[in-house]
């Protein structure tokens, strides 16, 4: 009679059989992690780090913006100055 222990040992492990394990590890790890900071965060803390970040997010978000109409203006205003210089050299042709 096969021992079935030694068949199973023997058989060669599987790719979905190795993500399965390496997937439970990094569960657990996240788990321990969220644990830690659960157990050592008050809500207030939580509040206040959740605040810092939309912050952060609106300030960077409003620089971003801020530059792109800085360059737009910048380049309506090249062109403004385009246009009167060109106006001038037309009107100086003119008698």
């Amino acid at each position: 009679m096969v021992n079935l222990k030694a068949a199973i040992e023997n058989l060669p492990v599987s790719a979905a059989q190795l993500k399965v394990e390496t997937g439970s590890t990094g569960v657990s790890y996240v788990s321990g992690l969220l644990a830690a900071f659960g157990g050592t965060w008050t809500k207030n803390e939580i509040l206040a780090a959740g605040g810092l970040i939309f912050v952060a997010a609106t300030y960077f978000t409003s620089l971003y913006f801020q530059r792109r109409r800085d360059r737009r203006e910048q380049e309506f205003h090249m062109l403004r100055v385009r246009a009167q210089l060109a106006e001038q050299e037309s009107n100086e042709k003119t008698p």
